[in-house]
């Protein structure tokens, strides 16, 4: 049986791998498609100590996030690079640190 998806057809949570949208209710893939374009490669900071579920505040906002690796303290610069599962998923903005 050969099917024909689209990435549209799929959510990419960094650590899980591909979801096919049966899985998820269309509003949830709709909302983490919009928090995705509203966030992802944005700059922000820590709002709350990341270890490594917390905080982090993006052009005013604060959203839930998951750090990819490690531990980050409230303040420090990050970049959000994914949606994880309604995670915004960040790095550390290493770039800003080192300013």
């Amino acid at each position: 049986m050969k099917h024909n998806f689209t990435e549209d057809d799929f959510v990419y949570g960094d650590s899980w791998g591909l979801v096919h949208r049966g899985v998820l209710e269309d509003k949830e893939i709709e909302r983490m498609k919009v928090l995705r374009d509203k966030v992802v490669g944005k700059k922000g900071v820590a709002a709350t100590t990341l270890k490594p579920i917390g905080s982090v505040k993006i052009d005013g906002e604060v959203y839930e996030a998951r750090l990819k690796t490690g531990y980050l303290e409230v303040g420090k610069p990050i970049v959000a690079v994914a949606i994880d599962f309604g995670y915004v998923l960040v790095n550390e903005d290493i770039q800003e640190e080192e300013k």
